[in-house]
């Protein structure tokens, strides 16, 4: 998935709503809801806007999955630090502001899914609509490889989440999902992947919104 890129990208829409060749200016509405709730259905679309959309099998917005997200690396490189998995509004990085949301007016921007709001996403912190979980690092320092075998399970709400780095645990999954919040909220990889090792490391998300939101454009994930 080339996030940033112009036609690849991830819709949300409702369950049953979206299609392999819809472009994305007439991509269905999901009308905001009364009170919070995942956004339960997911596509991904692969370089053309209105043709080759792939449902996401393994996403409804639960945490009753694991073979979701798969982040690859090959041997060429050497890891500088550990992973880092979270979201931005663009691929410019600006830090977040927890709470804020874009004028009604204005329109939406990706802010509105990372910025969170109160009292949708919590008051302390107001956390992110997007929530994560990751497995082990991928491949750990000894070069083995950590790959699941059963669904994330975990604690998952839409308040779920801290204000600062959640690190993950050894071939497993996370127990509490993480919020994605720019700089705020992050998952960090427990070790650093042996270096000139190729890898998978394997993810899992869901995306909520609430009545506190005001509008969407888009986000960058980033590792």
């Amino acid at each position: 998935m080339l996030f940033a890129t112009a036609n690849y990208e991830l819709r949300l829409c409702g369950t049953g709503a979206g299609g392999a060749s819809i472009a994305s200016a007439s991509w269905p509405t999901f009308l905001r809801p009364g009170s919070t709730s995942t956004i339960p259905e997911m596509w991904g679309y692969f370089g053309a806007d209105a043709s080759g959309g792939v449902k996401v099998a393994a996403y409804d917005g639960t945490s009753a999955h694991y073979m979701q997200w798969r982040i690859n690396w090959d041997a060429t490189g050497t890891f500088a630090a550990a992973n880092i998995l979270s979201a931005w509004k663009d691929n410019t990085l600006p830090a977040a502001s927890p709470g804020t949301q874009p004028s009604a007016g204005a329109g939406g921007d990706g802010t509105s899914f990372v910025n969170g709001a109160n009292p949708d996403t919590g008051t302390a912190p107001v956390t992110s609509y997007i929530k994560a979980n990751a497995y082990g690092s991928g491949v750990n320092a000894a070069g083995t490889q950590e790959t699941p075998a059963a669904n994330a399970a975990g604690t998952l709400a839409v308040t779920t989440g801290t204000a600062a780095a959640a690190n993950t645990t050894a071939a497993s999954w996370m127990a509490t999902w993480q919020q994605l919040q720019a700089a705020t909220g992050y998952i960090q990889s427990v070790a650093i992947p042996k270096a000139v090792t190729a890898g998978f490391w394997y993810t899992v998300m869901a995306w909520y919104t609430g009545p506190g939101m005001t509008g969407i454009k888009c986000i960058a994930p980033v590792m």
